[in-house]
């Protein structure tokens, strides 16, 4: 008789660990994964209203990935760069990305607040402040941009933008002033 229930418990404890793996197959087989975006160098795959990447070198191996994301990363071609952003909040403040160098197989630092680039320059946000520095190297180029023409509304992020322009000699700086949030331009030469 005792035999017979420790039989009957493992017969019991067999029968329910075969009916948790079938059902966790189940549930992997009911995955979807719909590719959102796909070039040579990158793939942006939905699976479960959450997002995965995929970046390729010249080989297409895979040489960088990460997910899950509840939001959809943006990633594009910038010249012979792979520009990768993805926003985690509301605000430009809650944006990160980093580059990838195709040619040189060469990852960048990843910069939060990224507003532009321009021929290998990346102009970014850093505090009530715009860096503006080689993407890859910021012993080639590097300049803090901390003093402005008019001071700062007080808010968190009172600069609203910021654009090479003049062949990328320059940068334009969108931010707002005063109590009443005006917002002023200012160009500011980087050489």
């Amino acid at each position: 008789m005792k035999k017979q229930k420790i039989l009957v418990g493992l017969l019991l404890s067999l029968l329910f660990i075969l009916s948790a793996c079938v059902l966790s197959s189940n549930v992997n087989e009911n995955k979807t994964a719909e590719t959102i975006e796909e070039t040579e160098h990158y793939k942006i795959i939905r699976s479960d209203f959450m997002y995965y990447y995929y970046i390729f070198n010249k080989n297409h191996d895979v040489i960088q990935s990460d997910g899950p994301f509840s939001r959809q990363p943006h990633i594009s071609i910038v010249n012979d760069y792979v520009k990768f952003t993805l926003q985690a909040g509301t605000g430009i403040g809650t944006q990160w990305g980093f580059y990838y160098d195709t040619e040189s197989d060469l990852f960048s630092q990843i910069f939060q607040c990224i507003y532009d680039q321009y021929n290998g320059m990346v102009a970014y946000g850093d505090m009530n402040k715009v860096v503006v520095r080689d993407i890859f190297d910021e012993a080639t180029y590097y300049q803090e941009i901390t003093s402005f023409r008019e001071p700062f509304s007080e808010m968190v992020e009172p600069i609203i933008d910021v654009i090479f322009v003049n062949d990328g000699a320059s940068v334009e700086v969108s931010y707002l002033t005063g109590d009443n949030y005006q917002e002023i331009i200012e160009v500011i030469d980087l050489y």
